[in-house]
């Protein structure tokens, strides 16, 4: 859509902020200013003459693949970060309390430019060059931060060259351990945990919930799954110090590595496993036929790379239809709905949906001329876009890097108008508020988030025989209930956890101890003598008791007297 930034929005539209900002930039060509080695642009008023800080975000985003293919998901994260730009400008505390007032006490003010990486690592870096090779003082603004990339393939690359040429970048959902890194990643934050941090939950979960002491973890080789088992180790360390850990790497994939896997676990005799690797399916029918699942004595959790069984059919009697009963699966989400700032957020999306503020969106979005794509997205059309609930479980996060980012370069930025990428980066890893995906707050060093801030949720699969209606037959299926919420760095039960058999009784974490009868010989030769010494000590109490009563007799003399 061609859309005149000159023309006044109607009541309708929201992001109004956006559209003025917009048009004093592009008529300020030529009377723009950057100091150097500052990331912010200055540009004079016409209205007021006062001098105004403008701050562009770059929405570094996979919004296709390859140009073709719009991932509906990462234009509510877009549309999440533009909602945020515009709260900033205006200090509207409505989600995030800390933003109420900021344009009083701010002369910063914020625009917001999109680049679609294509999910390709040479785009993304090909995007990047482009954006911060500007020249300064176009109309075309030069980057002041990225937020984005939304995957970790794309935020490694992209991030090392941000940080070298003094950008921050933050990401609502990329979780390598690899971005932890300040010497090839200095100014990368991100508002997701760590994929090493993420595994926290289930530990404080099995330990304080469960009481469980011995867990085996099954993990791939890879960086997710090394992390993963690095996690679970470290979070044992810090919130569970006796719980034993059995760590059991998948070198390889196929039927001799599953079996070899199940092997260990069935040797260790631990009862409790946490699964974090691809091909869960495999794995449970190979424990199933080792008696390590779907037994009543074994209980699986699945981390986020475990799968499960919704919305599907298995076979009666099946070895799935055994192995998945009872199962756990931990997942982060992006808000809970019936928190305060979520249920806010989701509303605040909602208005967006208004002619203006949709025209004014797809003037942002990454146009492409293929037939497969359109003139526009073609869920813009969908009365069900921007509605709750949200198609991305990352659009909080995204909002919440956003606001983060905005409320450091306030912080951060000087009287005069001038703010570095270092100076923002300390301010932005300080900060610290409650936004739409809970509390946020970052490790001082890494920029990661706190992992106690973030919403996990449990999942409980618990079996039901219902009637497959193509085939008449009695299959079984599996309802996902969530159990528990982790927020706020502790566990609330949502409902009770159902376990294999049927019950909430949580299953002992290891085998009992058996008890050994002695030899015959020892009740022969202990009978006796035990019954010897009770005679003994009953005839000692009999006469003490008698001594006792006479001690207890005074005789007294007539003389005496």
């Amino acid at each position: 859509m061609d859309l005149d930034l000159t023309e006044t929005p109607t009541s309708q539209s929201m992001l109004k902020s956006l559209l003025r900002y917009d048009h004093l930039r592009l008529n300020a060509t030529g009377n723009i200013t950057r100091k150097e080695g500052s990331n912010v642009n200055i540009v004079q008023d016409p209205d007021t003459n006062d001098d105004v800080v403008l701050f562009n975000f770059i929405g570094l985003l996979s919004f296709t693949v390859d140009g073709v293919n719009p991932f509906i998901p990462i234009y509510i994260d877009a549309t999440a970060l533009t909602l945020a730009a515009h709260h900033l400008n205006v200090g509207d505390g409505t989600i995030v309390p800390e933003v109420q007032g900021l344009n009083d006490r701010c002369n910063v003010r914020f625009t917001v430019e999109f680049a679609d990486t294509q999910y390709d690592t040479e785009t993304a870096l090909d995007q990047v060059v482009r954006l911060i090779s500007r020249d300064v003082g176009a109309a075309d603004s030069l980057p002041s931060a990225f937020v984005g990339t939304g995957f970790s393939e794309t935020s490694v690359p992209t991030s090392i060259v941000t940080g070298l040429f003094g950008y921050p970048q933050v990401s609502g959902s990329a979780g390598s351990t690899d971005l932890d890194d300040r010497s090839m990643h200095p100014l990368f934050g991100r508002t997701m945990p760590s994929e090493a941090d993420g595994v926290v939950p289930i530990v404080i979960y099995l330990r304080e919930i469960l009481h469980v002491t011995k867990l085996a973890v099954i993990h791939s080789t890879d960086p997710l799954g090394n992390a993963n088992a690095l996690g679970v180790l470290e979070a044992a360390r810090k919130y569970a110090p006796d719980m034993d850990i059995l760590s059991i790497p998948m070198t390889e994939q196929g039927e001799d590595a599953e079996k070899a896997t199940i092997e260990a676990v069935k040797e260790s005799g631990y009862r409790y496993v946490f699964c974090t690797v691809f091909g869960t399916e495999e794995l449970l029918t190979e424990a199933y036929n080792m008696d390590v699942a779907g037994n009543g004595k074994h209980t699986w959790f699945l981390g986020r790379a475990g799968g499960g069984p919704d919305d599907r059919y298995f076979e009666k009697d099946s070895p799935l239809s055994f192995a998945y009963r009872g199962v756990g699966k931990l997942r982060m989400i992006g808000g809970l709905p019936g928190n305060v700032a979520y249920d806010s957020f989701t509303e605040e999306m909602g208005k967006l949906r208004n002619p203006e503020d949709l025209e004014y969106l797809a003037s942002l979005f990454p146009e492409y001329g293929d037939p497969n794509f359109g003139g526009n997205p073609p869920f813009f059309e969908d009365s069900s876009y921007l509605s709750a609930p949200l198609a991305s479980s990352y659009a909080a996060r995204t909002f919440d890097a956003t606001i983060a980012l905005g409320l450091s370069a306030c912080s951060g930025v000087s009287s005069d108008g001038f703010l570095d990428g270092e100076t923002h980066f300390k301010h932005f890893a300080e900060t610290s508020f409650t936004g739409a995906s809970g509390h946020v707050s970052f490790d001082n060093v890494t920029g990661t988030r706190d992992v106690t801030g973030a919403i996990f949720r449990l999942t409980n699969f618990v079996p039901t025989e219902v009637v497959n209606d193509e085939t008449g037959e009695t299959v079984v299926s599996f309802t996902p209930y969530v159990t528990d919420v982790f927020q706020d760095g502790k566990w609330e039960e949502v409902r009770e956890f159902i376990f294999y058999d049927g019950t909430p009784n949580i299953p002992p974490d290891s085998p009992p101890i058996p008890v050994e009868e002695g030899p015959q010989w020892t009740h022969t030769i202990l009978a006796p003598i035990v019954v010897a010494l009770g005679a003994v000590v009953g005839i000692f109490l009999f006469f003490e008791r008698k001594r006792r009563q006479s001690d207890s007799l005074w005789y007294i003399k007539k003389e005496e007297l």
